[in-house]
């Protein structure tokens, strides 16, 4: 061992004191590197909760049910008047002696005719829709944390929504509680198309002008019928599903129309003077709607006077009240419907503004 000198002692002293003397030593500024890490470390402590939340992406958009419903298409509506139990509305016809020689009176004339005019009171059912949900007190804590497009509200309330246009839709179409809709009526006319020698179900295998002649044929049903009555002649035929794609997929010997085109802008109604244009669609609830389950056309004139409903008080929100029981809000909607009425159509046996066509066959394959 030996003592190193006080040259040596005084050469280290000097030297560090000497180099360092007034500066602060930073192992960061030395080492870059591991500065770089600890600033990493430090932001990954501070940001973890946040990190840990957008793992996933987060599609804002909810994927809804997808639906559609058809009968606001098909019947005009009369919004308004609050709750009730019923529609009515009256209907008169006429009654007396009248005729060209009677009607006349002369010198001869032993009675003057008399003319009558009979009332009827009518009744429509009307149904009340009524339906609720619960909204937690902690789900809609929990809700805020979320970002969505739409509020849990608005998500419920379209449900709600969607659950009354398919109850409409049956009202319309098939009625409820025992009654009937426009597909259904018993006070509606029911004429029959002979489709024997059919390769498919409906039209398909029939020529095309067997198929002109049948919508033809309801036009001239009204004509004669009415005298010549443009003002009831059918605006609308709603047809089975089959029938639809049948008419849609027969193209002329030019394909510059399709035979349902066709009938649309060349039709009896038209040359005697309608200034309307027909509509013919399909509808999947008259696929079975026949007399016997073959199928039925539905021909009519869309128009309020004549194809009505009413709603007195369409579909909304009524009350929202806490229910402390449940820990929740309570929110309640209601709506009413009446039953379809079809004023101008009061026996099976005479016109009415509504008239059914069923097939007579089925394919049978």
């Amino acid at each position: 061992m030996f003592e190193a000198s006080k040259m040596e002692k005084g050469f280290f002293k000097d030297s560090i004191s000497s180099n360092l003397r007034g500066q602060c030593i930073s192992v960061l500024e030395e080492n870059p590197r591991v500065k770089r890490r600890l600033n990493d470390v430090k932001a990954h402590d501070t940001n973890f909760a946040f990190l840990s939340t957008t793992l996933a992406k987060l599609h804002e958009l909810p994927y809804e049910p997808l639906h559609n419903v058809t009968w606001a298409r098909d019947i005009d509506v009369d919004m308004g008047g609050g709750f009730v139990d019923y529609m009515e509305y009256f209907t008169y016809d006429f009654a007396g002696i009248m005729d060209e020689v009677r009607n006349v009176v002369s010198n001869n004339a032993n009675y003057i005719p008399r003319v009558n005019a009979g009332m009827t009171q009518n009744r429509a059912e009307v149904y009340t829709f009524e339906v609720a949900y619960d909204l937690r007190f902690i789900e809609l804590e929990k809700m805020k944390k979320l970002t969505l497009q739409k509020s849990i509200q608005d998500i419920y309330q379209q449900a709600i929504t969607v659950g009354w246009d398919f109850f409409v839709q049956k009202v319309v179409y098939e009625g409820i509680h025992g009654q009937t809709g426009l597909f259904n009526d018993a006070k509606v006319y029911v004429g029959t198309i002979d489709n024997t020698g059919t390769t498919g179900d409906g039209f398909e295998g029939l020529q095309d002008d067997a198929v002109v002649s049948f919508f033809n044929g309801v036009f001239a049903y009204y004509l004669k019928n009415s005298n010549m009555n443009l003002a009831i002649l059918p605006n609308r035929f709603l047809v089975p599903t089959f029938v639809g794609s049948d008419l849609t997929s027969r193209m002329s010997a030019l394909y510059t129309n399709t035979l349902r085109r066709f009938i649309i802008e060349f039709n009896l109604a038209k040359d005697e003077g309608a200034a309307e244009t027909i509509a013919i669609e399909s509808r999947p609830d008259l696929d079975t709607a026949g007399t016997a389950g073959y199928g039925r056309i539905v021909a009519y004139r869309k128009e309020k006077r004549y194809v009505r409903l009413d709603m007195p008080y369409p579909i909304q929100h009524y009350i929202t009240l806490p229910n402390i029981n449940q820990m929740s809000y309570t929110t309640a909607f209601v709506g009413q419907v009446s039953q379809v009425q079809l004023p101008y159509n009061t026996n099976s046996a005479e016109l009415g503004v509504v008239s059914y066509w069923d097939f007579t066959t089925k394919y049978s394959g």
